[in-house]
């Protein structure tokens, strides 16, 4: 998600203590002080109140992804969010981090609802012609009995299992690449293969007008069970009111923290004399 974005409004402040921080010269080192320490008390209602709504409840990942931007005297713009990389906000197309997706894509759809954007897996499937381009993976639900994957507490796979399931399938389309298994190889590991249908039934995949519909992970010499679900692209309600908390208790704090801020500037001015 892009980051809640804080600037100085001293509409809410009080007359004096702003026109005494412009009087000493330091209003911007003030209102910069008041608006990072504003924006970390915003950071800590998210962790409060958001948090906790997540299934499962959130992981360590999810936990160090919510950042605070510093104000500073020069740019008086306090951020607070979940970042897509070390530091980042903004979200580069379709970047993922080497343990999954970012926890700014993750919680920015939760946060605003609207459909979910394909993830890595999913574009090397479209690029390797085994789903349609317009198709999405989702793993089987938690009353699912026996699936073919490993659900952790959150209802997700590890990355580890999407690059089996991947080179199973023979997914990994870039040129030179050996991460797709042979045959051989499949005997002595979990086979995965896509199920596809035709007019409501197994089909086999060069028959005519055969879509996908799921991958299936073998079992036995002609048993399956459904691993990954071939769908239309999901659609997410909004879950998460993240700007909501974030803005209430930024506006909460900042008269607050400006007027300490500016108590302490006028001290320290008092002790240098």
């Amino acid at each position: 998600m892009t980051g809640i974005v804080f600037t100085a409004d001293t509409r809410d402040l009080d007359r004096m203590s702003v026109a005494w921080a412009h009087l000493i010269g330091q209003y911007e080192w003030i209102a910069a002080r008041a608006m990072t320490e504003a924006a970390k008390i915003a950071k800590a209602g998210i962790q409060r109140e958001i948090l906790p709504m997540i299934e499962g409840g959130p992981t360590a990942w999810t936990r160090r992804g919510l950042i605070v931007k510093y104000a500073r005297r020069d740019d008086l713009r306090a951020m607070v969010g979940f970042q897509y990389g070390e530091g980042r906000f903004e979200d580069g197309a379709f970047t993922r981090k080497a343990q999954g997706v970012a926890a700014g894509r993750y919680m920015g759809i939760n946060a605003r609802g609207g459909d979910r954007r394909p993830k890595s897996s999913e574009l090397q499937l479209r690029r390797a012609g085994l789903i349609g381009q317009d198709q999405f993976l989702v793993p089987p639900g938690s009353k699912t009995r026996n699936p073919g994957v490993r659900l952790n507490r959150h209802g997700n796979l590890s990355g580890s299992q999407y690059q089996q399931i991947l080179s199973r399938v023979k997914g990994f389309t870039t040129a030179g690449s050996n991460q797709n298994t042979t045959n051989t190889s499949k005997r002595r590991q979990a086979d995965y293969f896509i199920m596809r249908y035709e007019g409501g039934r197994p089909a086999n995949r060069h028959v005519l007008g055969a879509t996908p519909a799921f991958i299936a992970k073998r079992v036995g010499r002609r048993g399956f069970k459904p691993a990954l679900w071939i769908t239309d692209q999901p659609n997410y309600e909004r879950r998460f009111p993240i700007r909501r908390v974030a803005e209430r208790e930024f506006a909460r704090a900042f008269p607050i923290q400006f007027e300490r801020a500016l108590t302490k500037e006028l001290e320290f001015q008092r002790l240098r004399r």
